[in-house]
């Protein structure tokens, strides 16, 4: 397939644009790719080590069934690595029996991830315990989004999978591929509160990506909108707006710590199963946040292992905040926010999202 790449003779300064070259648009047949030009982003990246960033615009969103009138996706915040394949993924074949699971980072995907399979896989824990979840439930854009160690690609893993599949991503409505309007696969989005989402995101690029600012800066860059898969706010908005669709489940992760079974019942109900009280228990029981913790399918410890070793940082291993699974509570944020950077977090929200119906989603 061959590609377009041009400079864009029309295009509007971004705020903190001072230097209007410096700003193009790279087009492909899928998305624009949109230089960012935030000028705390432009004179930090590299003491924060947040090569790449880059603003990906869906270009085709008609297929998206909200009901907005002039409704249209907002940038998402990727890598420029996205550019590999941007346009194969927008093509990727979906199965009628595909099971997606979304979600913005940090929000409890893990934990939802190995709840469903297990509930579609007749509580299969043998086989849960024996294979890796990142196996069983590939993150289908990861490869597109940073360097892999291991030479794993998890987009092709997904593609060849057998009926039915498990599909983990982080995408918004507007990138994921445009067959999951017409084919409408089961699709399970999960989300969570701001000020938890903003800390865990925090502790787990500091981890994997050996981010290098501190929790105030990522946070500020996170209020920005200039974090991976931000913005967040639409993020979470735009999959509610789809909440009309029969195949599409929206959990929470709040909900999921203070009522489980309640959650995996409706989970059950949405895909057609159903298990007795004995089997539901033994399921939250794998469930719990010490067993998940210590289960070595679902901890990637050999992965934080390899990063960690890779970058100079093994005697960081031990740390609690090292931990692929970290604390799983709803307010460890007291312990890592400032009250006024919660508050400002707080405020925020309440700015970007006037609708007091969404606000009670991240507030």
């Amino acid at each position: 397939m061959i590609r377009q790449f041009a400079l864009s003779k029309n295009i509007e300064s971004l705020p903190g644009s001072s230097n209007r070259s410096e700003l193009y648009q790279v087009a492909t047949m899928s998305v624009n790719y949109i230089e960012i030009t935030d000028p705390v982003y432009r004179t930090s990246w590299k003491k924060r080590n947040e090569h790449g960033y880059v603003l990906v615009e869906p270009k085709e969103h008609w297929r998206i069934p909200i009901r907005e009138p002039g409704w249209k996706p907002k940038p998402c915040c990727l890598t420029k690595r996205f550019e590999k394949f941007d346009d194969e993924f927008s093509a990727m074949e979906v199965r009628s029996d595909d099971v997606w699971l979304a979600s913005y980072p940090k929000t409890g995907t893990t934990w939802s991830q190995e709840m469903v399979w297990l509930i579609c896989n007749n509580l299969d824990f043998e086989t849960a315990r024996k294979e890796s979840l990142f196996m069983r439930f590939p993150f289908v854009e990861l490869n597109g989004i940073a360097d892999l160690p291991g030479g794993f690609d998890y987009f092709k893993i997904a593609q060849d999978m057998p009926s039915p599949r498990f599909i983990k991503t982080h995408l918004p409505v507007g990138l994921l591929p445009h067959q999951i309007w017409s084919v409408k696969p089961k699709l399970v989005y999960v989300y969570r509160k701001a000020k938890s989402v903003a800390v865990s995101f925090y502790h787990h690029m500091a981890t994997i990506a050996n981010y290098k600012g501190t929790l105030e800066e990522f946070t500020r860059s996170f209020m920005r909108d200039l974090q991976l898969y931000s913005p967040y706010h639409d993020h979470v908005i735009d999959y509610h707006k789809i909440s009309h669709l029969d195949n599409l489940l929206l959990i929470n992760y709040e909900e999921m710590k203070t009522d489980l079974p309640a959650v995996i019942k409706r989970v059950c109900v949405f895909f057609n199963k159903s298990y007795t009280d004995e089997q539901l228990a033994e399921l939250c029981n794998h469930l719990s946040f010490e067993s998940m913790r210590n289960n070595p399918s679902l901890n990637a410890n050999e992965m934080v292992d390899m990063i960690l070793t890779g970058t100079g940082r093994a005697h960081e291993r031990d740390h609690a905040n090292r931990q692929f699974i970290r604390k799983g509570q709803v307010d460890g944020w007291k312990s890592d926010l400032t009250p006024e950077l919660a508050e400002e977090i707080d405020n925020w929200t309440r700015a970007k999202v006037p609708d007091v119906k969404y606000q009670k989603l991240f507030l």
